[in-house]
């Protein structure tokens, strides 16, 4: 029976089901008749009645000396509903903030093909912060041409300042020139080139936020993945501000 089906979504048993309609449709009536109609016996329909008054389904009253049993109002389920919505309200809060106080969990997403890698250069988009990275231009230039353009566009129009540490080739500085809008502050990109015959990247690491990033930026291993975690991400600002100190002990020259 479909509406029979339709209550116990709405949270009643199978048994509360059946003992409710037969109520409906008897109009009320004793526990004899309830059950019959409802195909449960005596001893199952008188814990179920009582179950169902509970909740406020059905209400009793005494006919004679025979107790008799007859159904609410049917709006009676939508009360319960924005009941328990209200209820949900205000569990979620506290649920969120048990959560937090938890074991430090990070977050890990995994990336793979060109379209994951873009997915994480479009996350990047999203900071509101400096970037820092190791890269290779070059090869984010050959991997990814079309959109690594659109990428540094957009990150020049949200305002988004870049610094990198990157392998020195003249593919490198030409992509630069050549992905960047043509008028840009220049302040809001600086690359620090070292030797790429010592520094080879092959991956890039952007650090941005509370989160860090690693791509590879190789065309066989179309792989990459977001660690977010403020305490990781933090010491990873460190290394980096540590690498761009030191980096210029090896800068190309």
């Amino acid at each position: 029976m479909i509406i029979e089906q339709e209550l116990t979504n709405l949270g009643l048993t199978k048994e509360e089901s059946k003992v409710y309609l037969s109520i409906l449709e008897l109009g009320g009536s004793f526990v004899s008749a309830i059950a019959r109609r409802a195909g449960v016996n005596r001893s199952t329909c008188y814990h179920t009645l009582d179950n169902l008054v509970k909740k406020g389904l059905v209400s009793s009253y005494q006919k004679g000396k025979v107790l008799h049993f007859t159904a609410e109002d049917p709006n009676r389920f939508m009360q319960m509903a924005e009941e328990r919505v209200e209820k949900t309200k205000d569990l979620i809060p506290q649920l969120i903030s048990l959560s937090n106080t938890l074991a430090f969990k990070p977050k890990i997403r995994f990336y793979e093909g060109i379209e994951g890698i873009k997915s994480i250069f479009e996350d990047i988009l999203t900071t509101k912060e400096e970037v820092l990275g190791y890269t290779s231009i070059k090869d984010v230039g050959k991997l990814i041409p079309d959109y690594f353009k659109r990428y540094c566009h957009k990150k020049v129009k949200n305002g988004i300042k870049t610094r990198y540490i990157t392998p020195a080739t003249e593919e490198g500085v030409d992509m630069i020139d050549e992905y960047y809008p043509k008028k840009y502050d220049p302040n809001l990109l600086e690359v620090l080139m070292v030797n790429p015959k010592e520094f080879n990247f092959q991956n890039e690491i952007a650090i941005y936020g509370n989160k860090v990033a690693i791509i590879s930026l190789n065309p066989d291993e179309l792989i990459g993945l977001i660690i977010e975690s403020k305490t990781f991400s933090d010491s990873m600002k460190s290394f980096f501000d540590l690498a761009w100190l030191g980096a210029t002990a090896f800068v190309a020259r």
